[in-house]
């Protein structure tokens, strides 16, 4: 059976033997003691560049949406002209 480093603080201990859920074992332990950035978090970007590469907020609304509805309105109109 493998060792594991202890947490940092003991808040981040594990359970004891006498809190441990018995359908737990000594890897669903660490995971729980010891947490992890997930994969798909940033994007290995910084806090500074996320925030730069992100979608803003328009205040405009959905003008690419409407500007579409309104060249093919445009465009419908000419070909019934034809």
């Amino acid at each position: 059976m493998a060792t594991f480093p202890k947490a940092a603080s003991p808040s981040q201990q594990p359970p004891g033997s006498e809190d441990e859920d018995p359908n737990l074992d000594e890897y669903d332990l660490y995971s729980l003691a010891h947490s992890y950035l997930g994969a798909g978090g940033r994007k290995g970007r910084t806090k500074r560049e996320a925030a730069a590469h992100t979608n803003h907020p328009s205040p405009g609304g959905h003008e690419r949406k409407l500007v579409t509805k309104l060249q093919n309105t445009e465009r419908k109109k000419q070909k019934a002209q034809l």
